[in-house]
């Protein structure tokens, strides 16, 4: 968890904001730019950061241990995963192609009432959310500085 201002913080906010209006709202949630880029297949694999924001739910009605969704940069989906009863994710995140790195807030509370009641998340490829612009623009300059050092 990061308690300096993060160039996600505003979008992930933004997102639980939604998720809260549609009375979704995660048990946690937290933001981080201090987890290790799994992405990374480079010379400097496994000692660059990236970009992270993780939201959780305790319990759902599909899965009895709740269920957690995550936003990484560079990826450029959200993924998902059900959780165990100590709390960590059963499997890998799963990719949600149509929640693409900047996706509608509208459009990731339909996912996550779809996951949380275990029913098909839905299709087609969710809207841009264009009030991320300044979020994409502080990410990219974010991710520059992180490969020039």
């Amino acid at each position: 968890m990061s308690t300096k201002p993060l160039p996600h913080d505003p979008y992930i906010t933004a997102v639980v904001k939604a998720l809260t209006a549609a009375g979704l709202g995660p048990d946690a949630s937290w933001t981080s730019d201090a987890e290790t880029d799994r992405y990374d297949d480079g010379p400097d694999a496994g000692c660059t950061t990236m970009l992270s924001a993780y939201l959780d739910w305790d319990t759902s009605e599909a899965h009895e241990h709740g269920i957690a969704l995550m936003w990484e940069h560079p990826a450029e989906e959200w993924q998902w995963a059900p959780r165990r009863d100590d709390g960590r994710l059963e499997r890998e995140p799963e990719f949600l192609p149509q929640l693409g790195r900047y996706a509608h807030p509208g459009s990731i509370v339909a996912t996550v009432s779809a996951l949380l009641a275990g029913d098909a998340v839905p299709e087609g490829h969710a809207p841009y959310w264009h009030e991320a612009d300044s979020v994409r623009v502080a990410v990219d300059a974010w991710a520059a500085s992180e490969t020039s050092a």
